[in-house]
Formats: C-alpha cells, structure tokens, sequence
C-alpha cells in the first residue's frame, strides 16, 4: 500500500450558465458525450457493484434556483419534471435532474461502476442566511463526478500523461463548486457558503484509489482476513472541526487531500460512509455486520432487500450498517466513539451522535 499528496496546483476554466446547468468556458470536456467518452476509455481491470443506504437526521434546505427542478405548475408547462419523464431520477428528489448523485440531510452520495464517494456538508452552515451545506456536497460530488467522466484528469487523459487522477479532478470539482456557489442564481447575485468532507474511491488499471478529506472514512474488506486491507485516517482541525473543503477553510485538495492506494482483487468490499457511522460505531462492530452480511443465504439477502446476488448483499451491508449507526446515534445512554472522543478532549458528552448517516457499499469484480 503507498501513500501520496499530489502537490501541484491548477488553473481552471470559468463555468458559465446554461440552461439551468453549467459548462465550462473553452473547454471541449463539456461537449464529450458519456457514450463516447466510455469508448475513449478502459479505466481498470475491474469494476465496482455498488448500493448505499441513507438516515438523514432533518431534510435539507430547498435547493436553490438554478439548482433545483420545481414542479410544473400546469398541464401548459414543459413536462420536464413528471417522474415519468426517464431522464428524471425518481430517487433524487433534491435538487435539479442534472446533478449528478444523491442528497440526503446535508450529505451526499455518489454510487457508479469505477468510482464512489461520500460528502457531509457541514451543518453550521444552515444557520448563515446564504449558508447551504447539502448543495455544496452534492455540487462537489457532481462535479467531482463530471471530471473523472470527460474532464481532462479523468479517464479519458493518457495512461502515457499519468492516468485518471482523482485529488486533480477534485481540485477542479473544487474550484467549479466555488465558482458555481458565487455567481449562481438567475441575477447572478446570489451566494451560497458552506463546506464539506469528501471520502471517494477510484478504480485506476489494477489499482483502487482511496482518497479522503475530512472526518469521513473509507475501509476496504478483504474476505478471509477479517480486518481492514485498507483504513483511512480522519483528519481534523481540532475536535469535531474537520478539514473540509469550501468558504472560509484553508484545506485544498491538492495540498490535504491524501490518497491509499491497494491492488484491487476479486470480491474486495469497499465502504465509504460519513461520519455518523463511525461516531456511531466502532470499527470491531462494523467488521461483524459485514462478515455477518457476507455469511447470510442468498435467500435472506433478497428477503431483507428485495435483490439478488451482488447488488442485494451490497444493498444489505449499508442497511445494517445504518441501522447499527441509528440505534445508537438515538440513544442518548449509549456508549458511542463519539462520546469517547468527547471525554478524552474533557469535554464529557454522553450517548451517540445525532447526525446524518450515509453507507455506500461495493463489491469488486473482475471486468470480463
């Protein structure tokens, strides 16, 4: 396993409205279409069977314009967001149609076949008049997703130019989300403050790239080993102050953002998850819901799911896995690492910690 922090900096171009959406100025990225840049590109020799599962401890703020889909207010209004229109995800009901991911509180979710990520939006920020913590985790993860699709640190640059690179797509996902958050709205005077974490990980070649900003974590399961082939460390200011991504934080991608990196082999379990799960949970409790997950019959994985195979066990590690992290973030007698995080810094709090909890869970296979 190998650790590194990328170190250069980068210049990015201006995003500008369009249509509801953004694109970036100059930029031929934007006008790659997802069949072709999938054509352009064999990112690894495996992929990712993903799922996730989501408690949010209160909904997020209405997301504003241009980043919300409202509804049609009459028959006489493009139907553009009917939820039988295709192009319109029934499990996205925050936010506009085109952005990419899921909300959930102020947290976000990013699920694909070579990569995934977790963002929690810090919630302070909903007490600011222009302060929106869920539209600035799902806008970094958007966009995040954006440049690893077609940008030109995605997986569409050259192995020859050093591959797909996730701390630089970070960086200019980064800089998108500060440029969107500035100039967005129909007058173009509106702002929108917040920051968060970010956990993702990125299928490279034979590789699979963890990276992590903040208090969020990433564990990668080996079965038959029974511990962590892989464990991100969580980063903090001091306690409870995470570093995290956007108005006012010091942090950048490219210069705190750090990167383990793993040989990716068949049946390896990747969990990325906010901080509600492991203020919640030790990691001894989340190692026994996984084993006990990957031990269970293919006839209880469907029954507590509603899937089979892959998809069905991956959907069933982040349900339990949420389910245990619930159970003691709602109970205020419970011991909780939180709480022994709390002491050790004196400050005495007891019980779990109420707060939004977020799961993605997959499986790698070997692409045939």
């Amino acid at each position: 396993m190998r650790i590194h922090v990328p170190a250069q900096h980068i210049r990015l171009s201006r995003l500008i409205p369009t249509g509801g959406a953004f694109r970036r100025a100059n930029s031929t990225s934007s006008a790659v279409t997802k069949s072709a840049a999938c054509k352009s590109a064999s990112p690894a020799t495996h992929h990712f069977v993903p799922s996730y599962s989501l408690f949010a401890k209160r909904p997020p703020r209405p997301f504003p314009p241009p980043f919300h889909s409202p509804p049609a207010s009459s028959f006489s209004d493009p139907l553009t967001t009917s939820t039988h229109n295709p192009r319109i995800a029934i499990e996205r009901p925050e936010g506009a149609a085109f952005l990419n991911g899921v909300t959930n509180g102020d947290d976000a979710v990013l699920t694909n076949a070579n990569y995934l990520a977790v963002a929690d939006g810090v919630g302070a920020w909903n007490t600011k008049s222009h302060g929106h913590a869920a539209l600035w985790s799902r806008l970094m993860l958007h966009y995040w997703s954006r440049e690893l699709a077609a940008g030109k640190y995605g997986y569409r640059r050259q192995d020859a130019d050093g591959g797909v690179d996730p701390v630089l797509c970070l960086q200019e996902a980064y800089q998108e989300t500060l440029l969107a958050t500035t100039s967005a709205g129909a007058r173009r005077d509106q702002v929108w403050q917040g920051t968060t974490t970010m956990c993702g990980a990125v299928l490279k070649g034979s590789k699979l790239l963890v990276l992590n900003l903040g208090d969020s974590v990433g564990f990668v399961y080996r079965p038959g080993r029974r511990k962590w082939a892989l464990r991100t460390k969580e980063q903090w200011h001091w306690f409870d102050c995470p570093r995290q991504l956007g108005t006012n934080s010091p942090d950048t991608p490219v210069n705190n953002c750090v990167v383990q990196e793993l040989e990716v082999q068949d049946g390896d379990l990747v969990v990325l998850a906010t901080d509600g799960l492991v203020d919640n949970m030790w990691d001894e409790e989340i190692l026994t819901v996984i084993g006990a997950v990957l031990e269970a019959t293919d006839e209880v994985v469907e029954s507590e799911t509603g899937e089979k195979g892959d998809c069905g066990r991956m959907k069933l590690v982040a349900q339990r896995l949420v389910e245990g992290a619930k159970k003691t973030a709602i109970d205020p007698f419970a011991e909780s690492p939180y709480m022994e995080r709390s002491i050790e810094e004196g400050l005495g709090i007891e019980g779990g910690k109420w707060d939004d909890i977020s799961v993605a869970a997959a499986i790698c296979r070997p692409n045939s």
